[in-house]
């Protein structure tokens, strides 16, 4: 799977056109964007993909996807 396989989801592809236009979609955005993609994306590639919004550091970006992997919060919301 890849990321273009996320742009099925409604909510997914919001938030990908939003990223492609460099538009800041907020904390909550970007944890709910993290949740998801990780499962299709490898964390380099998710990290270039939360960078694009202009309000993110590559820094920060990588902190993210560190804290979702880390904390595995699907996992958590499933069970």
């Amino acid at each position: 799977m890849s990321i273009d396989d996320l742009r099925e989801s409604p909510m997914m592809a919001h938030l990908l056109g939003a990223l492609e236009r460099g538009e800041d979609i907020g904390h909550y955005g970007r944890l709910v964007f993290a949740m998801v993609a990780h499962h299709f994306a490898s964390d380099s590639a998710l990290t270039e993909w939360l960078c694009k919004d202009r309000t993110v550091t590559d820094d920060e970006a990588r902190a993210l996807v560190h804290q979702v992997e880390g904390r595995d919060y699907n996992r958590r919301l499933i069970c």
